[in-house]
């Protein structure tokens, strides 16, 4: 019963993952195109989406401490590999080395569209940045200069009075 329950939980991490590529993949378009109100909107999206992850990886903690109880190695969970070796019969385990690599792969796709998504997002800010500083440049303090400074500065009123007027 485990391995099928196993099963049943490595595929929805994959199916998980997939939609969460969809959406990040939704939200470059519209980072692209300055859609601020689509990717807050995607943005909300993922969270249950996140939370189901979290869920589902709770399950299979679950499972692998239920199939190896007496597993302790420097207080380090089973990989899926040692999961795979002390449950799965030799026969199975090329259906299970194609799960893993599915769901490693579709971990390696979501990571990689959320890096784009993060240099898109970070390169927007600069972008926002510099033609604010364009419009309002920022001018150095009066008050504050280098006082070996060779230059005079402007008078504004020379001390002296002219009294013929």
């Amino acid at each position: 019963m485990s391995v099928s329950s196993m099963k049943r939980i490595i595929k929805s991490l994959i199916s998980v993952h997939e939609t969460l590529f969809d959406i990040a993949q939704e939200k470059t378009e519209a980072i692209k195109i300055g859609d601020e109100k689509t990717v807050a909107r995607l943005s909300k999206s993922e969270i249950p989406l996140i939370h189901q992850l979290q869920h589902l990886e709770k399950q299979r903690i679950g499972e692998v401490a239920k199939d190896l109880p007496d597993w302790k190695k420097d207080d380090v969970d089973p990989t899926f590999s040692e999961w795979e070796s002390a449950v799965v019969s030799e026969a199975d385990r090329p259906e299970w080395t194609s799960l893993y690599l599915e769901l490693a792969r579709s971990v390696v796709k979501l990571k990689q569209a959320n890096l784009l998504n993060q240099d898109l997002l970070r390169q927007s800010i600069r972008w926002v940045k510099l033609n604010l500083n364009l419009l309002q440049p920022r001018h150095q303090p009066e008050n504050y200069g280098n006082p070996h400074d060779r230059r005079k500065p402007d008078p504004g009123f020379s001390g002296r009075i002219d009294s013929r007027a």
